[in-house]
């Protein structure tokens, strides 16, 4: 039997900077205002993977992330105008698609529809927009990748993985203003920071996906105050969450003192 296991990759343990360089910026000391971040999505709708043709990690590296976002980019965009319809229904989209080696778009079939045309072709352009797709890996010899990607619409939400909504991307109101980092506040450094599990259901659907978080890191150095920026579905939100609650920082300084901070991390969770 072959067996899977787990690589989460947190983005921000490799390089904090590129993430924390998407907090919107504020002025030095200032705490984080609702007026000074963008508005979020809708964001209950989870999206993610499973690859059908055989790969290593070695060979495919982030490839298969880096065509998520890109998908992910155009199914967001469509939501509100979707919502706004009356095609709008709690449901979900399977596609299955290939990739050719340059990078273009090759079959594209739907196999589970959200019974609803709107759905099923927001999901399918999502694909076809994101396209063409990088090259794939020198590393990778075969022809085409092929991948099944699930679309859920307005899943339910779990209260241990609530979504982010409200003043502050879901940051609440506590002893200390919570700024961002930038101008004059230093970034925390993680300082423990274990992987999170597998959720079974993922597991057993062969389903990937990338879960990005929002969170305070603390002037004592706890990360806390979560809430799910963009989810990724199957117990992956609940797993994800239950490990960002044990990680540890040197919290944030500014001129010389602990502060607290809001940062954004994104985990990977890949099953080989």
């Amino acid at each position: 039997m072959k067996r899977y296991s787990l690589l989460a990759v947190f983005f921000f343990l490799l390089t904090l900077a590129p993430l924390l360089a998407q907090e919107a910026e504020q002025p030095q000391g200032s705490p984080l205002s609702s007026d000074d971040l963008p508005p979020l999505p809708h964001l209950s709708n989870t999206s993610g993977f499973e690859l059908l043709s055989k790969a290593s990690p070695q060979e495919l590296r982030n490839y298969p992330f880096r065509v998520l976002a890109g998908v992910r980019n155009h199914w967001f965009s469509q939501l509100r105008a979707l919502r706004k319809s009356g095609a709008w229904q709690q449901s979900a989209v399977a596609i299955e698609f290939e990739i050719n080696r340059d990078g273009s778009l090759g079959d594209l079939k739907t196999l589970g529809s959200a019974d609803d045309p709107a759905l099923d072709a927001a999901a399918s352009q999502a694909i076809t927009l994101a396209s063409p797709f990088p090259v794939l890996p020198n590393t990778y010899r075969e022809k085409t990748l092929r991948v099944r990607y699930y679309f859920g619409y307005d899943q339910p939400v779990s209260p241990l993985a609530p979504i982010c909504n409200g003043p502050n991307w879901g940051a609440h109101s506590g002893a200390y203003p919570v700024r961002s980092v930038g101008d004059g506040v230093a970034a925390p450094r993680a300082t423990s920071a274990p992987d999170p599990e597998y959720s079974e259901t993922a597991r057993r659907m062969k389903y990937q996906s990338r879960v990005r978080l929002a969170g305070t890191v603390d002037p004592e150095g706890s990360f806390t105050d979560f809430c799910i920026l963009v989810p990724a579905g199957e117990g992956l939100d609940d797993k994800a969450v239950a490990a960002v609650k044990t990680w540890r920082f040197q919290p944030a300084m500014l001129n010389g003192s602990p502060s607290a901070v809001r940062i954004n991390v994104e985990v990977d969770f890949r099953l080989y």
